[in-house]
């Protein structure tokens, strides 16, 4: 899996954090420096989803919205803005930006959230707000589901006493049912003829998949959670564990044992701690890759840079020989 064709972003913990999922134009939090790097790029942008209100997340806003405004682009294309119900730094935010954007020219929409809530992703039409709802069959084509995706969330541990959120981005797809599974193009066709007008349709059934899961700031993510992803984002603060003392933030050894069960096809690392060095991020996380028998590729978004770490060779990485 190509990451970098998917996601384009800035992580550094504490300063700023903000990733966008190209292929649904969606903003995962929103840090400071996100409207400059995105330049024109931030009219693509239909929803930011916050994950919880810390300003390292949130901080890049209010300039995202003034450049949307006034920039030279679609300044009548709407923005929704998701974020954990209840959270009172997103609160203050609001009003904030309520008092000093008031007369956008777009259609903006602030959505709480909590766990366990479901919508689909729509294409939002100009002015509009943002649906909530799954489209009735004959709705409007521009506000149908796009693809059949929809937004899941998921509870995660950052901030005691306080909702924080994870996003799993899930689509509906068909495949063949498991009894045609094994069969030759040519007996498929066979069944799909002897179906009559059900066709090919009557051999194929619906499944859930789960292209990305992203879950913020905090400890490690309950595998079961995101069990079945395609691309996981998990955050990897601490390199060494005996530095995390009180804070609520997972380790990268952690991230990469979780996504280990999980399997997916790619992992992406972020929300690395400023105060490591490139050397020390791919020392820790080509020891975890083999410590958890990893087989799939390992990304990092670490500030502005995202790219692939250097899988160990099995016959001369250290960790290997100690095997």
């Amino acid at each position: 899996m190509d990451v970098s064709s998917l996601l384009f972003g800035h992580s550094k913990a504490l300063y700023s954090t903000w990733v966008l999922y190209k292929p649904d134009h969606l903003l995962l939090d929103c840090g400071e420096g996100a409207a400059t790097h995105l330049g024109n790029g931030g009219y693509a942008v239909e929803r930011v989803l916050l994950t919880h209100g810390h300003i390292d997340h949130i901080s890049g806003l209010p300039s995202l919205l003034w450049s949307r405004a006034a920039g030279m682009g679609d300044t009548q294309k709407p923005l929704a803005i998701y974020y954990p119900r209840g959270d009172a730094f997103v609160a203050d935010m609001q009003a904030y930006l309520e008092r000093t954007t008031a007369r956008l020219p777009f259609s903006l929409r602030w959505v709480p959230l909590e766990a366990g809530a479901s919508f689909e992703l729509h294409k939002l039409e100009s002015n509009q707000p943002a649906p909530e709802r799954a489209s009735e069959p004959d709705a409007p084509r521009a506000q149908r589901p796009r693809r059949g995706r929809r937004i899941v969330t998921f509870a995660t541990q950052h901030v005691p006493g306080r909702l924080t959120l994870g996003y799993k981005i899930v689509e509906t797809r068909q495949r063949l049912k498991p009894e045609y599974a094994a069969l030759s193009q040519e007996e498929i066709r066979r069944h799909a003829v002897a179906s009559g007008r059900e066709g090919a349709r009557a051999l194929t059934e619906e499944y859930e998949a789960t292209l990305l899961a992203v879950g913020g700031d905090g400890l490690a993510l309950d595998p079961a959670t995101v069990q079945g992803c395609e691309l996981l984002l998990h955050e990897a603060t601490i390199l060494d564990p005996a530095e995390r003392k009180h804070q609520l933030h997972a380790t990268l050894d952690e991230a990469v044992r979780v996504a280990a069960t999980v399997r997916p096809r790619a992992l992406l690392l972020y929300h690395v701690s400023g105060r490591y060095q490139t050397g020390d991020i791919v020392r820790v996380a080509r020891a975890s890759m083999v410590r958890h028998d990893v087989q799939f590729p390992v990304w990092c978004l670490y500030r502005d840079r995202l790219w692939q770490i250097p899988p160990p060779r099995d016959e001369t990485h250290p960790e290997r020989k100690k095997e």
